[in-house]
């Protein structure tokens, strides 16, 4: 398992970053929200050096995006995150109807952010904890006593789920585990809950502008 720190400016050990804008992707790249003309918000990028396998080629970046709109009372709405919501198995059909969305592209010599959505997170960096080996003995006693990995923002490692274990096709392998509240408070984006990101194991197959993988949250 590897825990990962946020901070607020990129450092050399940076492996992807949450929120803001992106400056290396096409516009036509950028998802919009089902049957709406509104384009999903920005929820993290991950660098080619997040997989340390180097399964991901140095000129391409992958970007996770989610459906969100703001509750006229405060928080997101709960009727559009439902859509990516995976508390049993059988909602993972669910992910078929893009509400969610993770896109690997050839990354471009842009400069300057795009940010195509109405609803943009603070940008926050994100790294590797440098005390792995102590976090990885945390992880095997939790895993002893529960039965799953603990409820950390981490890399890799045995997802904690809020709900029931979910396992997507072998196609998928898990990679991220993000805690709402490492990410934002003010929008509650998984409704208190927890966000999980599987990658295509055929990646290195992939074309710019396909889809990478899932994401999904579980909550309570």
């Amino acid at each position: 398992m590897s825990k990962l720190i946020f901070t607020k400016d990129r450092t050399e050990n940076s492996i992807g970053f949450i929120g803001g804008g992106i400056n290396k992707i096409s516009r036509n790249i950028w998802p919009k929200i089902p049957l709406t003309e509104t384009y999903q918000t920005h929820l993290c990028t991950l660098f080619p050096n997040f997989f340390r396998n180097g399964s991901l080629p140095a000129n391409r970046n992958i970007s996770i995006f989610i459906s969100i709109e703001e509750h006229a009372l405060g928080g997101v709405k709960e009727s559009i995150s439902s859509k990516y919501t995976i508390n049993q198995k059988d909602d993972l059909k669910l992910l078929s109807e893009g509400y969610s969305q993770v896109i690997i592209y050839d990354i471009n010599d842009n400069k300057e952010d795009l940010n195509l959505s109405t609803i943009v997170l603070d940008r926050k960096y994100f790294e590797i904890s440098t005390n792995n080996e102590s976090d990885m003995e945390k992880e095997h006693l939790f895993f002893e006593e529960h039965g799953m990995g603990m409820d950390i923002s981490k890399l890799q490692s045995i997802p904690y789920f809020e709900q029931d274990i979910i396992t997507p096709s072998p196609k998928h392998q898990f990679y991220l585990q993000l805690l709402e509240e490492d990410i934002e408070t003010k929008f509650r984006i998984f409704q208190r809950g927890i966000g999980y990101f599987y990658l295509d194991r055929n990646i290195k197959k992939l074309n710019s502008g396909d889809n990478a993988g899932l994401f999904f949250i579980q909550n309570t």
